[in-house]
């Protein structure tokens, strides 16, 4: 069942509204990163251009953007002891990219079954430093709903030359957040439910107790303004959702449960233009170590 963030939405208390920070203190918007279904239409035959449907059943079998590239979500995480969702080397994301026929040139725009897919496939891209990449604003559901073409035809791409030039600063580690968690300056973002965050229950057999203190709660359903969540708010309405949680000047730092839906509110963060940072390992890592955490709506 999709949450609505209502309690704890209703319970944080708001930060300086983004429309009345001085205009030389507001982050620039990355409006390279997002890019509509007509936007697509009109340059998807464009020699640079990847489109990359990131699945993990047999939805592109079944039917898929005309062009678009099959890539499974387990192909680019992988578990590390008992950390279930983590980057892989950066030695096997450059195999995956080459096998999609992603280059250094490569305009990658990319949709998935779900946003949450599509934005740990950018996640991803952004950790391994391509910069040109875009997320597909609505998704398939879009393009459908437009009466576009979709098609049962699989591409295999030829092999591509990828360079990696990895961006460790755009990951967390428990280590790097326990040691700024008193000092000014630190945006904690949770992306999880009401009952994670409260520490009242879990989801999908993953209990929890709360929530890292200073976090202020952010479900990534509530980026979209759809039932299908795929279609993003616009730019003033998620610039507002920060700015009641990040505040002015401060870096962010996005987490979850494993670093899935985590990397929707990473996504939005970079696209908004923060300076950003994705905890990969998440709740699951922070409770594994027994580190503290705050039940109730607090932050």
């Amino acid at each position: 069942m999709r949450a609505t963030g209502t309690l704890i939405t209703a319970a944080v208390t708001l930060i300086t509204p983004f429309a009345s920070l001085p205009a030389q203190s507001r982050p620039t918007v990355n409006a390279a990163f997002v890019v509509s279904t007509d936007w697509l239409a009109d340059h998807r035959r464009d020699p640079n251009l990847v489109l990359i449907h990131v699945v993990d059943d047999s939805a592109y079998r079944k039917d898929h953007i005309p062009g678009s590239r099959s890539v499974w979500y387990r192909d680019f995480v992988m578990k590390r002891g008992l950390v279930s969702t983590e980057l892989p080397s950066v030695e096997h994301l450059k195999a995956v990219m080459e096998r999609l026929g992603i280059s250094n040139r490569s305009h990658v725009v990319v949709y998935g079954v779900e946003s949450p897919m599509a934005t740990r496939f950018l996640f991803t891209l952004d950790y391994v430093g391509h910069d040109r990449m875009s997320f597909l604003d609505g998704g398939m559901t879009q393009w459908k709903a437009e009466g576009r073409a979709v098609t049962t035809e699989a591409v295999r791409p030829g092999v591509s030359s990828f360079m990696p030039r990895p961006r460790e600063e755009l990951v967390a580690s428990a280590d790097w957040i326990t040691e700024r968690t008193k000092r000014p300056g630190l945006a904690l973002i949770d992306t999880r439910t009401d009952e994670e965050y409260l520490g009242t229950g879990g989801r999908s057999g993953m209990p929890s107790v709360g929530h890292l203190a200073g976090a202020r709660q952010l479900q990534w359903e509530q980026l979209f303004r759809d039932s299908s969540a795929t279609v993003l708010r616009s730019v003033a309405e998620l610039q507002q959702l920060y700015s009641e949680r990040v505040g002015d000047g401060k870096d962010v730092v996005t987490y979850c449960w494993v670093g899935y839906r985590g990397s929707a509110t990473y996504f939005v963060a970079r696209y908004l233009g923060y300076t950003t940072r994705l905890y990969d390992g998440s709740y699951q890592d922070w409770s594994q170590r027994n580190l503290p955490v705050r039940s109730g709506a607090a932050p």
